[in-house]
């Protein structure tokens, strides 16, 4: 049952993994297959590692289809975003370095530093803390999912919403990139901001 799509799943973990983005078994990656089905990856298990019939197919209401993997906790938080964006396939949530840090400092990213910021990212936001696989964080989130593609999370990690696998990871990959970036250059001095009337120009 969609092994296509559960080794595309596989791919990206590997993918996470070999980037850095996700250190061992941390964070959990969905895919939209149907109106009412997921594939989600196995909790506990390293993103490196993970093989495609450990991926779970699991119903929008809650029920596993197939898969020899444990459901993650963080399934309720997949299941939110599903429900309220029909435009998004695909997620992914990490616990990357940089990005991280900016949550656990409580600030938000920074728009205006890199034009890629508007262009592959658009808004970001700042999730208030709950425990992760709490229904206390499926409420953090939901102010923000209509609005945002890449949501960080206090104490946490990080969200990135896709239309596909490709797009959210490239989303997660980019949102580390400026994370890093913005850190490294306020060691060497405060970064120059762009006008807003320049950065208008790349919506």
């Amino acid at each position: 049952m969609y092994e296509k799509e559960k080794q595309e799943l596989v791919t990206i973990c590997h993918l996470l993994y070999e980037r850095n983005l996700v250190a061992a078994s941390d964070g959990n990656v969905s895919l939209r297959v149907s109106d009412t089905q997921i594939l989600l990856t196995p909790s506990g298990r390293n993103k490196g590692l993970v093989q495609a019939d450990e991926i779970v197919v699991i119903g929008l209401e809650g029920s596993v289809v197939d898969g020899a993997g444990k459901v993650s906790k963080e399934y309720p938080m997949h299941r939110e975003i599903y429900r309220r964006r029909a435009d998004i396939r695909a997620v992914v949530h990490t616990h990357p370095v940089y990005a991280t840090a900016f949550a656990m400092a409580g600030k938000n990213l920074p728009e205006n530093y890199l034009i890629e910021s508007r262009m592959m990212l658009g808004r970001t936001a700042l999730a208030d803390y709950a425990a992760p696989g709490s229904l206390e964080l499926v409420d953090a989130i939901s102010p923000h999912i209509q609005a945002c593609s890449a949501i960080l999370l206090k104490n946490h990690g990080a969200l990135t919403l896709g239309k596909n696998l490709e797009d959210a990871f490239n989303k997660m990959e980019v949102l580390e990139s400026i994370a890093k970036t913005i850190i490294v250059s306020r060691i060497i001095g405060e970064p120059v901001v762009i006008p807003e009337n320049e950065m208008a120009k790349m919506k």
